[in-house]
């Protein structure tokens, strides 16, 4: 397997970011997606992207 610190969990919903928070892997929002970025940014999210490129940065960053 893979040790959570090295996987993520990209979505859109609370949902998901509660379940990658619970995982106690990295959180990724995406602001086009159902729910807003301040839900997003409440619920937990590590990181928030606007684009798939804003994505690409953050995974080669971790």
């Amino acid at each position: 397997g893979v040790e959570p610190a090295n996987t993520f969990m990209i979505g859109d919903t609370t949902y998901d970011i509660e379940m990658a928070r619970s995982a106690d892997t990295m959180a990724i929002g995406v602001s086009w997606g159902y729910h807003t970025v301040p839900v997003l940014q409440a619920a937990g999210a590590h990181h928030i992207v606007h684009d798939y490129a804003a994505l690409a940065d953050i995974l080669r960053a971790s």
